[in-house]
C-alpha cells in the first residue's frame, strides 16, 4: 500500500468525473425529455381543474339567480292565483245576488199576477151574489106582491130569505 487512503488514482478520478458528467448530462436531457413534459401535463391538468372550478361557481351563481327568479316567479303566480280566486268569488257573489234579485223579481210579479187574479176573481164573486142578491131580492118582492101580509111577516120572510143565502155571503 503506497500511502493511499482511499485508493484513489487518477484513473478513478477520471471515470468517475466523466460518470458525473454523463449523468448531469442525462439529467438534463432527462429534465427536457421527461421532466418539462410531465410540468406541461401538470400545469395543463391545473389549468383545467381551476378553469372546472371557476366554471362550477359560475354555475353556482347563475343557478343562484335562477333559483332567485324561480322562486319570486313562483310567489307572483301565488299572488296572481289569490287574486284570480279573489276575483272569481267576486264575481259568483255578484252572479248569485243576481240570481236571487231576478228571483225575487220574478217572485213580485208571480204575486202581483196572483193577486189581480184574485181581485179579479173576487169582483166576480161579488157580482155573482149582487145578481143573487137582486134574484132575491126580485123574488121577494113578487111574494110581497102576491101576498099582502103585516109588517111582521115581511120581516120575518126577509130574515128566513137571508138566512137561506147566508150572512157571510150578505155581508161580503
Amino acid at each position: 500500500m503506497s500511502g493511499r487512503v482511499f485508493g484513489l488514482d487518477s484513473q478513478f478520478l477520471f471515470d468517475a468525473l466523466i460518470m458525473a458528467v454523463a449523468m448531469l448530462v442525462l439529467f438534463t436531457l432527462l429534465s427536457y425529455i421527461l421532466f418539462n413534459p410531465v410540468r406541461e401535463l401538470l400545469k395543463k391538468r391545473k389549468e383545467y381543474v381551476e378553469g372546472n372550478i371557476n366554471a362550477a361557481l359560475s354555475d353556482k351563481e347563475e343557478a343562484a339567480k335562477l333559483k332567485e327568479e324561480y322562486d319570486n316567479k313562483l310567489a307572483n303566480v301565488e299572488k296572481e292565483a289569490d287574486e284570480i280566486l279573489s276575483d272569481t268569488r267576486k264575481k259568483a257573489i255578484k252572479r248569485e245576488n243576481e240570481i236571487v234579485d231576478e228571483a225575487k223579481a220574478e217572485a213580485n210579479r208571480i204575486i202581483s199576477r196572483a193577486n189581480k187574479e184574485a181581485e179579479l176573481e173576487k169582483s166576480k164573486v161579488k157580482d155573482e151574489v149582487k145578481q143573487e142578491i137582486i134574484s132575491v131580492a126580485k123574488e121577494m118582492a113578487g111574494k110581497l106582491v102576491e101576498v099582502s101580509i103585516d109588517e111582521k111577516k115581511q120581516m120575518s120572510l126577509i130574515d128566513e130569505t137571508l138566512e137561506e143565502m147566508g150572512e157571510g155571503t150578505w155581508q161580503n
